[in-house]
């Protein structure tokens, strides 16, 4: 289905609605994450990124994100608007470490432990070499990176990834509207495969 805040590669390359039979096709879209962001406003009556904002920002010490930083995006096309936020590379880090610690920081669970798992865990095949896909996370193999790793891809070259079993985070962030979208997934991926393999 059409999505605010879509790429022109996604709108070119969806397939049409109903030209394949459920579950015998992935296609990486926009639509299931502003979903989520609708369902997430309703069931809450809060407002995203203040809730991100008192919920995750604060107890993990982020330092530059503030509610201020996040924004809607309404489109014609879906009811469901996306809601893209900027983080600093620390704070994007920050947001690692909690994951990569299993939701836990300075020894209060602020993420459930169980949705961690359950996020970071693959649950469709994708069309992508080697890489599953959870909750809003790509998973990477155990074979070179260990149980749990996993990497969240934002736009424009955005790229965070984890790799619990040697204790990394990984943060590559890059200007928005720049011509310079950053070190492409597959070559971020080949870096952090050499960093994980020379970490102890």
């Amino acid at each position: 289905m059409p999505a605010a805040h879509e790429t022109a590669e996604i709108r070119e390359k969806r397939p049409p609605r109903g030209g394949h039979a459920p579950g015998t096709f992935w296609f990486y879209n926009n639509w299931d994450f502003n979903a989520l962001g609708t369902i997430y406003r309703q069931r809450t009556a809060e407002d995203i990124f203040e809730s991100f904002a008192r919920r995750i920002a604060a107890p993990i010490g982020m330092e530059d994100f503030s509610a201020a930083d996040g924004r809607y995006a309404p489109s014609p096309v879906s009811q469901h608007p996306a809601y893209p936020f900027r983080l600093s590379a620390r704070d994007l880090a920050r947001f690692g470490v909690l994951f990569a610690n299993g939701g836990s920081w300075d020894g209060r669970q602020v993420v459930p432990a169980a949705w961690v798992r359950e996020s970071t865990t693959s649950h469709s095949e994708t069309d992508r070499p080697a890489r599953g896909y959870g909750y809003m996370w790509w998973t990477l193999p155990e074979d070179g990176f260990g149980k749990g790793a996993a990497l969240a891809s934002g736009y424009g070259g955005q790229l965070l990834a984890i790799v619990p079993d040697k204790r990394l985070v990984m943060v590559q962030t890059a200007e928005s509207g720049s011509s310079r979208k950053g070190t492409r997934t597959r070559d971020f991926i080949d870096m952090l495969r050499r960093i994980a393999a020379s970490a102890p």
